[in-house]
């Protein structure tokens, strides 16, 4: 199951296609201008909130409650949150190192057709700084329209999954959240921008849009070989190059326009700390069902890596509703896979510290009534399970 040494690219895995053949150059868009800058408390000022008894209590969950095989002690929503049959949690990014989580979460639009409004998007921030006592905020993510719209309605929904999340450093934006755009690519999000919202907004905080990455429409095809971003994932390569990895989802058999999954890796720009420009590699036919990426730093013997220093892949795979998912780990081509490690309904996954080879994962599942945010920890690497 492991590549020879000859196989073997920058990325730390095995035969990757020309990177042209995924069509998905990214390019950023220019930025928008904060709707109200001045009232920007950013994230910090969120967490104050939290932390000051504000937002909702999120409930503990000890690992032995949890389904799947490598998952520890985690937590799960508020009632009305765990069973909403209109949000579904989907990405998931680890701040600060796991104390501060970000959930993802999109809209199922419901009702006949005529009376559908455009889909949203949200974030749920979750303050782990006392892990027994956690508490949660859900963020709208906005997009400020441009005038003429503006004067009537300056902010507007952005209707994406949210399927994936990942935060960068920017050295003259801060952190900024990226957040996979199916089609298009990605949404960019200051989180300095982070705002309490206008009185009529249906969260109490909002994050407005800062740019987007996005595939040209016309020059990445609309056939053949157009990459969908459903999830993406930041880490670094072996010589410490940090890359953005990001994958399409497709059930078992099915064939989109590019063939079998892909993943697809891009270098951060050093200077503004977004993936831009062509691939670095695209790794065809990697395994269906495929909801989330980590990379985590490598050791010598760990599966998929014996005696390199690249970085350990690692994927969720969702199995439904009722099976518990599957985790992959090794890279491209090489997975070991371990089959009932995840609960049902799996979706991203985020090293709660993308430096530490030890570093535990966090996801989330998205079911009604089957909703958990939960750590993983990954096979061989000495982590007692129940720990966070």
């Amino acid at each position: 199951m492991v590549p020879a040494a000859d196989d073997t690219d920058d990325t730390g895995a095995a035969g990757p296609t020309p990177a042209h053949a995924a069509r998905a150059a990214l390019r950023a868009t220019r930025p928008r201008r904060p709707r109200s800058p001045a009232d920007a408390e950013g994230l910090d000022g969120l967490l104050g909130h939290l932390r000051s008894g504000g937002g909702a209590a999120a409930r503990t969950v000890p690992g032995d409650e949890l389904p799947g095989d490598l998952t520890g002690d985690g937590l799960t929503w508020t009632q009305a949150d765990a069973h909403d049959p209109a949000w579904w949690p989907q990405g998931v990014a680890a701040v600060d190192g796991g104390r501060v989580l970000l959930v993802g979460w999109y809209e199922r639009a419901s009702g006949p057709w005529w009376r559908r409004r455009v889909p949203r998007s949200r974030l749920s921030v979750v303050d782990r700084s006392d892990p027994g006592a956690p508490r949660y905020a859900h963020v709208e993510l906005v997009v400020g329209h441009r005038r003429p719209l503006a004067w009537w309605r300056p902010l507007g929904a952005v209707p994406v999954h949210a399927g994936g999340l990942a935060v960068v450093t920017s050295p003259s934006e801060g952190r900024l959240l990226l957040v996979a755009d199916t089609l298009l690519g990605l949404r960019v999000f200051a989180l300095d921008d982070l705002h309490r919202s206008p009185a009529r907004a249906a969260a109490p905080w909002v994050l407005p849009q800062r740019r987007a990455v996005r595939t040209p429409l016309l020059g990445a095809g609309l056939g053949a070989a157009r990459f969908r971003f459903s999830f993406t994932g930041a880490g670094a390569l072996a010589d410490g190059t940090a890359v953005l990895v990001s994958g399409e989802y497709r059930r078992a058999g099915q064939r989109g326009p590019g063939g079998a999954p892909r993943l697809l890796v891009h270098r951060l720009d050093e200077a503004t700390g977004l993936p831009l420009g062509e691939p670095l590699a695209v790794h065809p036919g990697q395994p269906p069902r495929m909801q989330g990426v980590a990379l985590v730093p490598g050791q010598p013997g760990q599966p998929g890596q014996p005696g390199q220093p690249g970085p350990t892949w690692v994927l969720s795979a969702s199995a439904g509703h009722d099976r518990c998912g599957d985790l992959h780990v090794g890279a491209p081509g090489a997975w070991a896979t371990h089959r009932g490690a995840l609960p049902p309904g799996c979706e991203d996954l985020d090293p709660a510290d993308p430096t530490d080879p030890r570093s535990v994962l966090w996801g989330a599942s998205e079911h009604p009534g089957r909703r958990w945010v939960f750590p993983v920890h990954l096979p061989g690497l000495g982590a007692a399970a129940g720990a966070s």
